[in-house]
């Protein structure tokens, strides 16, 4: 290799942002976040990634990281990585809910037997009421 080749700096691509998938299109929820039916079961994404908004605020909020270290950590531009937590901020009850229920399914998936129905361990989750 010679030096220029060692210096140069690793360029990131644009991400290809699409404005339908599958014949639906995709809703904006506020700058940089937008949410489709078929992508992580409609949960607020940045926009052009399957990168999730709760995703963002966990690594902010559990590992103390903070905008630059999360977009290189993701390998995603900074003004992404703002745009959700800037939605974050504005949805943090919501979000914060969302986590929640991820780290409680989490927990009894792991303590689940192999080959135990999915229904007999979401029932047993007496934490989250079912009409929300």
């Amino acid at each position: 290799m010679d030096a220029t080749s060692k210096n140069k700096a690793i360029e990131r691509q644009a991400p290809n942002i699409r404005d339908e998938y599958d014949g639906v299109k995709f809703r904006a929820l506020a700058k940089g976040i937008t949410t489709h039916p078929l992508i992580r079961g409609g949960r607020p994404c940045i926009q052009g990634t399957e990168i999730l908004v709760t995703t963002i605020a966990g690594l902010q909020k559990f590992h103390d990281m903070d905008a630059q270290q999360i977009a290189d950590h993701l390998w995603i531009e900074l003004g992404m990585v703002e745009d959700a937590l800037n939605y974050y901020a504005d949805h943090k009850q919501y979000i914060d809910v969302c986590m929640e229920i991820s780290r409680l399914n989490h927990y009894q998936l792991a303590e689940a037997q192999y080959g135990t129905r999915p229904d007999s361990i979401l029932s047993r989750r007496k934490s989250v009421p079912a009409d929300t």
